[in-house]
């Protein structure tokens, strides 16, 4: 990390956090910052910059959004590369990286409705045929006026009725708001990923042609009462990156 403070001038340059951004990606491209590193912490760069951690956040997004870098929980912020990339990047562990995923993007619902589930649906979202849930569709976006990340397609079953009118205009996971009104917490997500054909009216709302692929999540949270939530993630497939950290456990000593 440079020695020296760093000082931005308020002048007519733009906003702050982007003339920091711009900072940071210079050198992560120079290599100050060298693939595979950590880069300094939220506190110590607003140390650096004399600013708030609010600015540093509001660059380090535009940061990840173009993939030079991803933020773990527990583990900090790693370089993953030196040229900006036009892939969206997820790579979680816990239920805790899943809440900062949807903290740092922003959700829009677009439809809200009851529906009963079909035998197919209710194998996929872990209920039972016949049953009526609440679909709640939407889009996950990297800010609001940024780009559309995803289509969203969640689940919830009827006995959440009561939460579904809080959902609106709810930014943050979920499964966080339904597990504060469960009987239980969440014990464990479930993820399947497929590759699938872009259904066309989801293609419609992410700006895609027609004939596109995608990458489909889908997460099921399970309590001990049953399915959560379940919701269906559509991600155009040549802008999604799924990151896992696979390492070797450490032999036993016995």
């Amino acid at each position: 990390m440079p020695e020296e403070k760093s000082t931005i001038e308020t002048d007519a340059d733009g906003p702050r956090y982007a003339r920091i951004q711009k900072i940071l990606e210079e050198r992560v491209i120079d290599g100050v910052y060298p693939l595979g590193s950590l880069i300094p912490t939220e506190i110590e760069l607003a140390a650096e910059f004399v600013t708030s951690r609010f600015t540093i956040r509001e660059a380090l997004r535009y940061l990840r959004e173009h993939g030079y870098i991803e933020r773990r929980q527990g583990v900090g912020t790693r370089v993953v590369s030196n040229k900006p990339q036009t892939t969206f990047q997820q790579s979680f562990g816990s239920l805790e990286e899943l809440f900062q995923v949807a903290v740092e993007t922003w959700f829009v619902i677009l439809d809200t409705k009851r529906i009963t589930l079909s035998p197919e649906l209710a194998e996929l979202v872990g209920g039972l045929a016949g049953e009526e849930w609440f679909e709640v569709s939407g889009v996950r976006w990297t800010a609001p006026g940024g780009k559309p990340i995803c289509f969203v397609q969640s689940y919830i079953p009827g006995r959440f009725e009561h939460v579904i009118p809080l959902l609106e205009g709810h930014q943050g996971p979920f499964f966080s708001l339904l597990e504060r009104h469960s009987e239980g917490l969440i014990e464990e997500a479930v993820q399947e990923i497929r590759a699938l054909p872009m259904p066309p009216e989801v293609g419609r709302h992410l700006g895609l042609l027609p004939g596109s692929w995608s990458l489909q999540l889908l997460r099921r949270y399970l309590t001990e009462s049953g399915v959560l939530i379940a919701s269906f993630n559509w991600h155009p497939a040549e802008q999604m990156t799924y990151v896992m950290h696979i390492r070797r456990a450490k032999p036993t000593l016995e």
